[in-house]
């Protein structure tokens, strides 16, 4: 979507691919990149003014342009540039070097998606290990549906009276699959998250790209605010529904959808958490993410365009506290936590 214009005086605008990162990029380059940044966050993001006024954001990106005064690479300037994203308070905001597909070693949980949800009793207690609701797309969550599913015919037949649902180490991914494993333990209505979400021309044109059309999202000004209010949400029919006693273990690794998950859980009395607080994201966040590459330097920019509320709301503390806060095991004897816990 965005032509990288340097190539047309290169002596000003060097280009570099994510090969050969240790070139230098001049200047003004590096400006018009971080002026970049600048009307990609106030124009798309759901709220880049929750910290800090739109006048005192400003002078803040205008002082990190004025530093800009010398030749960087390409990681100086990520790491640099990155600070312009710490007035949002998003979580999600990052500032990434895309790397080729060959040179990608970091293990993606979505591509292995029926090992995401795993099922093993010990003595009366069922134990679900959700290690991540990663997704290639939507067409992944008919799998996690019959996974959990089938996980539940089992749990059915194991006779177990107590479940824990282990998400302490889950990053996050499609919110749907934890509204699954609620369907599962839970017949009665819940109220959902309400939701803020920006019109901007930038993410319009992205969800265009997708084939998405949203005649509601389109028609709206953009810089006006769409908001959906929590509301009721009445679980579907479901067969083997668990009906014993529920725990929800968190820890310093859960995050985004995950938290979604447990804040879901918690703030509707659904079941009780155990474990320990996560180290970075909270129950009220940016999320649905957008992305765009950067004219010159071809950094990735991403961050939230929705704010979600949790459904206890702005005055409920911004942070998921365990009902029972616990170690995680070091060794990961579950069993032996199992035994710890107050069912």
């Amino acid at each position: 979507m965005y032509k990288v214009l340097s190539t047309l005086v290169p002596f000003l605008f060097p280009v570099v691919s994510s090969f050969a990162q240790d070139s230098l990029y001049a200047p003004p380059a590096l400006r018009k990149d971080l002026q970049f940044i600048r009307s990609q966050l106030f124009n798309a993001h759901a709220n880049p003014f929750s910290q800090l006024t739109k006048e005192q954001y400003s002078k803040y990106l205008d002082s990190l342009e004025a530093g800009l005064t010398t030749p960087l690479s390409l990681t100086a300037f990520r790491d640099k540039a990155a600070t312009a994203l710490l007035p949002l308070g998003d979580e999600h905001a990052a500032l990434t070097v895309i790397k080729p597909k060959a040179d990608r070693k970091t293990l993606n949980y979505a591509d292995s998606v029926p090992t995401n949800i795993q099922y093993r009793r010990y003595g009366n207690t069922g134990y679900i290990f959700a290690r991540s609701f990663g997704t290639r797309g939507n067409q992944d969550l008919p799998v996690y549906e019959r996974c959990i599913d089938s996980i539940f015919v089992l749990i059915r037949q194991d006779g177990v009276k107590r479940l824990l649902i282990d998400v302490s180490s889950n990053d996050g991914g499609a919110s749907a699959v934890g509204s699954m494993l609620i369907n599962r333990i839970h017949s009665k209505p819940y109220r959902s998250y309400s939701m803020n979400w920006k019109r901007s021309n930038e993410y319009l044109a992205t969800i265009k790209s997708w084939g998405i059309k949203d005649e509601v999202y389109e028609k709206t000004a953009p810089g006006e605010v769409l908001h959906a209010s929590s509301r009721s949400i009445t679980p579907d029919e479901v067969a083997n529904r668990f009906k014993g006693k529920v725990m929800v273990l968190i820890g310093p690794e859960t995050f985004s959808s995950a938290i979604l998950f447990a804040t879901l859980v918690q703030d509707n009395k659904i079941a009780r958490l155990a474990g320990e607080s996560p180290a970075t994201g909270h129950p009220t966040h940016f999320g649905e993410m957008y992305s765009v590459v950067l004219p010159n330097t071809g950094l990735q920019l991403r961050f939230g365009v929705k704010e979600w509320i949790r459904p206890a709301g702005r005055d409920a503390v911004n942070k998921l506290v365990p009902d029972f806060p616990c170690k995680l095991p070091a060794d990961g004897d579950v069993g032996k936590l199992i035994k710890l816990l107050p069912w």
